[in-house]
């Protein structure tokens, strides 16, 4: 059965999906500038940076800055997905699968590019990500240890 994501004192949608995608598209911007300004004055520091101490932590820095700067662009892949499946009767296309995934229904073209943005995400929160032309599905792994 779909999820459905209407306003139930409303009675209707819970407003459309393309508010949805201008929130994600926003808030993906927005993170992605301010993160890639902290990768790139990061780089400047360690540049010019001569002490050799200091070295490893700005090395650290900038390698887990651009770590966020994937994490917040498959959160937002995952946003606009969500958002693409979502009808204009405000039901949330996707179905629960036989083993314990969700398939969420994407727009031809939209779940490749949504699977390869999830990858940061799946592989530090235990999730598997599959992909056909038509949805994601995605999973938790069994070697992760969520439930």
């Amino acid at each position: 059965m779909p999820i459905s994501v209407t306003d139930p004192g409303q009675g209707e949608a819970a407003g459309n999906s393309h508010v949805l995608h201008h929130v994600a598209r926003a808030a993906g911007h927005e993170l992605r500038n301010s993160l890639n300004a902290l990768v790139v004055n990061l780089e400047v520091v360690r540049s010019r940076s001569t002490e050799g101490s200091v070295q490893p932590f700005l090395d650290q820095a900038v390698s887990q800055s651009e770590a966020s700067v994937r994490l917040a662009e498959s959160a937002i892949a995952l946003l606009n997905l969500v958002a693409g499946a979502v009808g204009s009767d405000g039901i949330l296309r996707c179905r629960f699968t036989d083993d314990g995934g969700i398939r969420i229904e994407a727009v031809p073209g939209e779940s490749q590019r949504a699977a390869r943005a999830l990858a940061a995400l799946a592989e530090r929160s235990g999730l598997s990500v599959d992909a056909s032309d038509s949805s994601v599905i995605l999973r938790i792994r069994p070697d992760s240890g969520a439930r």
